[in-house]
């Protein structure tokens, strides 16, 4: 029988934390302590004493029990509420619940096959745009273009045509995301509440954004209204707005209700700039490993032969080795790298007593990047994911990638954001092959930064035909 210890038994950092001026790296702090204290620590971080968890096991538990045992952490929560972008992530309890129900509704299967038309559209004006460019796509900025292409296709699928949209509005819905999501993100890993009060110009000029995309999306649900008022017969949906719409009614609701217009924010805010990061570090990572380039190639050419991007939704499920290389590249350079949780009632962790309201620091990305999770966890293997047995010598524990997090507070747009992520890279290995960018080496540091980054790679018009560019045949040491 384990005796029960205190939360102040854990070992401790000696000193308060103190937060560095690029508060995107914020979970830089934490790791590097993980590394001197091991995977259950405290530390002081202004007026709270915070539990830092690294430990799979621990953490599945911690996840699988949201809603239950943990909350979101509240002072995450109240600035989300006071810029009018809380909706789910800030839900609790039965709020939670019934919008969760409704946004999963229109991620099923069925309307993913409906995006996939939206999708697919996207993904072949990218490819006609960047084949018009020729040899100058190598001096072209990739990651202002997957950027721009991940705004363009979520925003698409949130409220249709764009081309419906008036001018203005559509400016707004685009361009504008641009400039939001790192405003935003700094304001959330700002852990210091004196933080969140800065007014500055910046924020200013956020807050002023966020005020237009919300008149944006009340003018996008009044227009899907109507369009739902004079087809409801037609059984054609043509956007995820017009499906929640639908949902909302089927079960008598009423828009505030589930905070439609917040949480509409709230997706695309996640949505756009999360995939495109996640995008751009997996070309890293197949412009780095020639191997996972042949790979997918060899996948996409068995499946399209001479077309130049997916045309069947359900050639989708086909492309194993994309999802592998997805998976790995998550596992090994996650862009999502710590989650901030609540104790909602006095509970054991362990044999550690945690009192309520006890902030918790969750470093998901970290046991990803632990040995006891996965074998030569600094090396990247896609073949990892993809064995049908795992040696007992070679440890892989899958629930120890936790990018999409797990349970029942898992991300619910984690089938829409690899459906778009797996059809843009099956186009892409299909046209162009991705070349490193020899004076910008890649390491895990470099990559584990949740911010802009030198891009490592560069994308040239492949011929398949005449074999235009071959992949180098000699061995390339791993950089990881």
């Amino acid at each position: 029988m384990s005796i029960i210890k205190k939360i102040s038994e854990l070992p401790s950092h000696p000193d308060p934390v103190i937060m560095e001026p690029d508060l995107t790296r914020v979970h830089e702090i934490f790791e590097k302590l993980a590394d001197r204290h091991g995977k259950m620590f405290t530390v002081q971080f202004a007026d709270q004493l915070m539990m830092v968890v690294a430990d799979a096991k621990i953490l599945n538990f911690i996840v699988c029990k949201r809603p239950e045992l943990f909350g979101p952490y509240r002072r995450n929560s109240r600035i989300l509420e006071a810029i009018k972008t809380d909706g789910i992530e800030t839900a609790d309890g039965h709020d939670w619940k019934r919008q969760r129900e409704i946004i999963a509704a229109s991620m099923e299967s069925i309307y993913l096959a409906q995006y996939f038309e939206t999708i697919k559209a996207a993904v072949e004006a990218l490819r006609n745009r960047w084949i018009t460019y020729g040899e100058n796509l190598a001096e072209t900025n990739l990651e202002a273009e997957i950027f721009g292409f991940s705004i363009s296709v979520f925003t698409s699928i949130m409220f249709g045509d764009m081309a419906d949209m008036p001018a203005d509005e559509r400016e707004a819905a685009e361009s504008l995301m641009f400039n939001l999501v790192s405003v935003l993100g700094k304001r959330i890993d700002a852990l210091l509440p004196q933080m969140h009060l800065e007014n500055i110009s910046e924020d200013k000029d956020f807050e002023e954004a966020i005020k237009k995309l919300l008149t944006v999306i009340e003018n996008r649900i009044a227009h899907s209204r109507n369009i739902l008022a004079g087809n409801n017969k037609t059984g054609k949906i043509r956007s995820q707005l017009q499906v929640l719409m639908e949902t909302i009614e089927k079960e008598g609701l009423a828009n505030h209700d589930v905070k439609l217009t917040e949480n509409i924010l709230q997706l695309l805010l996640a949505a756009e700039p999360t995939t495109a990061d996640t995008l751009l570090r997996v070309l890293h990572c197949i412009a780095e490993n020639p191997q996972a380039q042949k790979d997918i190639q060899d996948e996409v050419y068995a499946l399209l032969g001479d077309c130049s991007h997916i045309e069947d939704f359900k050639d989708i499920k086909k492309l194993k080795c994309i999802d592998a290389v997805i998976l790995e590249t998550m596992r090994i350079a996650s862009s999502s790298r710590l989650v901030l949780v609540e104790a909602k009632t006095d509970l054991l962790l362990e044999d550690i007593e945690v009192p309520s309201g006890t902030p918790l620091v969750l470093l998901i990305a970290y046991c990803g990047l632990d040995a006891e999770n996965f074998h030569q966890a600094a090396v990247f293997d896609h073949r990892r994911w993809q064995r049908e047995s795992k040696a007992e010598s070679e440890p892989h524990n899958s629930k120890a990638a936790l990018g999409f997090g797990a349970g029942p507070r898992s991300c619910p747009g984690r089938g829409l954001a690899m459906l778009v992520m797996k059809t843009v890279l099956a186009m892409i290995c299909a046209n162009f092959q991705i070349r490193r960018v020899p004076e910008t080496p890649l390491s895990n540091e470099t990559m584990s930064k949740h911010q802009p980054f030198s891009l490592g790679f560069t994308l040239k018009f492949r011929d398949r035909h005449h074999d235009f560019i071959a992949i180098e045949s000699r061995e390339i040491d791993n950089v990881y």
